[in-house]
């Protein structure tokens, strides 16, 4: 039985790698350890190729990158779901909910201005950035925050003129 060729990766700084089967200084290169300007070297001395020039280890070393690229920079739309529960858009699922929060009386008084505030956050998040949903919870947060807010500054003015 004969033993496979032995070879020797040289790097351009003078490193040396091996010595190691073909196979071996494939899987190396596949790896990325084997730059395209390194220098191939039989073992026994009697052979010295570049790298990129070799049958077999041209493709490996001379091929594209295979990293992936970068993401997208929004994520994919993900249907009806988001739009009707808004979760990308939390300044305006927040205006939604405090909107609810405020038709309490008394506790309408913080919670309606809360609502248009947080309303309009969500919907120049929608305008900026149209992949985000949550439109609608947007403006209900705006239209109840508003009526909420005009309703116990109406109730309060009457209380003092009242008095």
């Amino acid at each position: 039985m004969t033993t496979p060729p032995q070879w020797l990766v040289r790097l351009p700084s003078g490193e040396r790698f091996g010595p190691a089967p073909m196979d071996a200084v494939e899987r190396w290169a596949a790896e990325g350890r084997v730059p395209p300007d390194a220098t191939l070297v039989a073992a026994d001395g009697s052979q010295e190729l570049p790298v990129a020039r070799h049958e077999r280890l041209r493709p490996i070393v001379l091929a594209p990158p295979t990293r992936a690229g970068p993401l997208p920079s929004h994520p994919p739309d993900d249907g009806a779901i988001s739009t009707i529960i808004p979760f990308r858009n939390g300044p305006a699922l927040a205006a939604y909910y405090t909107a609810v929060l405020s038709l309490i009386p008394g506790v309408g008084l913080l919670a309606g201005p809360a609502a248009l505030a947080l309303g309009i956050a969500g919907l120049r998040l929608r305008t900026r950035e149209p992949h985000r949903k949550g439109a609608v919870h947007a403006w209900i947060g705006i239209i109840v925050g508003v009526l909420v807010t005009v309703v116990h500054a109406a109730v309060i003015l009457l209380i003092v003129l009242s008095v």
